[in-house]
């Protein structure tokens, strides 16, 4: 009972989002599904003017990718790809980042992890992000998460934070392969349905209908778009 009703409150959550006119999630798990083409596009094209950053993560992210559920929002009025989330059981990419630092806590419990939130350019870059985020979220708690992971860039932060994610550690950490320096963001799913609750309770967010079908499976996928990275 008490999943079920997180999930709903998860559902009211997204529904005071803005921009959800002819917006559906897909998800689906591993890399082999036809949309995942358009999903590494919009990464690829975000980072075209950096070769040597996608060489040296294209290895790391093959393994995450393929254990990891993709999650994509689509315009179902064009079937084209707005932006995508990529969430992934356990602390696999952090502890693979990271190599067990002892600078780095990782918290314990079925944790999952949030990472490659892309937008295309045309997506209304933080809405459109808020109900990816919002479905991922209903993912993890549909499977009996415990919280939510993430490695972000301080201009990235409010994203994460508007869902009650906040930094595990005072400052940036650098990762043992040294792919940037990134902040831990981590909200427990109690504290994460609380923010939620919050929200969409609140008097000035009045919640509009959603559209958003976390799960759905049904929508063919339309050309690869530039991406905009969150």
């Amino acid at each position: 009972m008490q999943d079920t009703q997180d999930i709903a409150v998860i559902q009211q959550f997204t529904a005071s989002f803005t921009h959800q006119t002819h917006r559906e999630t897909v998800s689906f798990f591993g890399h082999n599904h036809p949309l995942f083409r358009q999903v590494r596009t919009l990464r690829e094209d975000h980072h075209s003017a950096s070769k040597a950053y996608l060489q040296k993560h294209r290895d790391h992210d093959d393994v995450i990718d393929s254990n990891s559920q993709h999650i994509c929002l689509m315009d179902t009025q064009h079937d084209t790809l707005l932006g995508s989330i990529r969430v992934t059981p356990g602390s696999l990419e952090s502890r693979t980042l990271f190599d067990d630092s002892d600078a780095v806590s990782i918290p314990e419990g079925a944790i999952y992890e949030f990472s490659r939130l892309v937008m295309a350019p045309e997506a209304k870059r933080f809405a459109h992000g808020n109900l990816l985020m919002a479905a991922a979220a209903r993912h993890v708690r549909s499977r009996k998460g415990d919280g939510i992971l993430a490695l972000c860039k301080r201009a990235n932060m409010k994203i994460f934070k508007r869902f009650g994610l906040a930094p595990l550690h005072d400052a940036t950490l650098r990762t043992d392969k040294n792919l940037g320096e990134l902040y831990m963001v981590y909200a427990s799913m109690e504290t994460i349905m609380h923010t939620a609750k919050q929200r969409y309770s609140s008097p000035e967010q009045a919640p509009q209908p959603a559209e958003l079908s976390p799960d759905a499976t049904s929508l063919s996928p339309g050309p690869g778009l530039a991406s905009q990275s969150l």
